[in-house]
């Protein structure tokens, strides 16, 4: 996928569709500018909307990588950088009302400029990352876990994530690592992270391997064993593993909702 930051015909899009809700802004009036003429309030309209693409835009995408790299809720981070976003973005409405119609801009406070620029804003930016980002990619366990699933460019999983894997899940060619923070999907070999991470857990199944001291709990029996881990993720285990991980002692944890006892 191109960089939502550097892709000329996303870009190209985001002003067509900003242009054409300027246009419509400026045929409806909201915000009493109805009392204008069309053409001041169409050029108006579309103004504002676009300087909210080029502000709005990047701060919100911004804040989503630096939420990835971090392993933060993106949800909380997109919503920050809107929020903070909108203030430029009210000056800059306070200042083009000025310019085409001082008298009403005059009646407006500050606060309410930055009111009526967030209410504007929020769902406008809300359709347009759902539009050109999060409708292109699996975000589903991104946001069940509250973190992020960047793909890493260069392969293999960071150095730095290393102590905080809880688990591991083969996805194709990717492997998806779960920490406490979230989830990030990284392009590698399951056995090349598997090597990285040395003793620090064991493999309990083709596609996952578990972190000591990850599993809260089990379900299950021998012939569909789940393990429960810290996060409320729950792991398939190969009937040809459970020896291990009860060597291990992951099978001294409660358990949950079980059939029957393990054989």
């Amino acid at each position: 996928m191109a960089d939502p930051m550097h892709d000329a015909h996303r870009w190209a899009r985001l002003l067509a569709w900003t242009s054409l809700a300027g246009i419509l802004c400026g045929l409806i009036g909201p915000y009493g500018s109805f009392i204008a003429n069309p053409i001041s309030r169409i050029c108006f309209w579309t103004s504002v909307f676009w300087a909210g693409t080029l502000i709005l835009w990047p701060s919100v995408m911004g804040a989503l990588r630096f939420a990835e790299r971090r392993g933060l809720p993106i949800l909380f981070a997109m919503i920050g950088a809107m929020l903070a976003a909108c203030l430029p973005l009210a000056v800059f409405a306070w200042a083009s009302c000025s310019l085409f119609w001082p008298v009403h801009a005059s009646g407006i406070r500050p606060q309410e400029w930055y009111v009526l620029t967030v209410i504007l804003a929020a769902p406008a930016t809300a359709l347009a990352l759902w539009l050109e980002h999060f409708r292109h990619r699996d975000h589903r366990a991104q946001w069940v876990y509250g973190g992020a699933q960047p793909v890493a460019e260069n392969g293999g999983v960071p150095d730095r994530l290393l102590d905080l894997i809880l688990c591991l899940q083969m996805e194709d060619h990717h492997v998806r690592a779960y920490t406490a923070a979230g989830s990030s999907l990284h392009f590698a070999a399951m056995r090349d992270v598997v090597s990285q991470l040395g003793a620090r857990g064991l493999q309990v199944h083709r596609s996952w391997w578990v972190a000591h001291g990850a599993v809260s709990a089990w379900s299950g029996d021998a012939r569909a064993l789940e393990l429960i881990l810290d996060n409320g993720l729950k792991v398939p285990v190969a009937r040809s593993r459970i020896a291990a991980i009860r060597a291990a002692g992951w099978l001294d944890r409660p358990e949950k909702q079980g059939r029957q006892a393990l054989a």
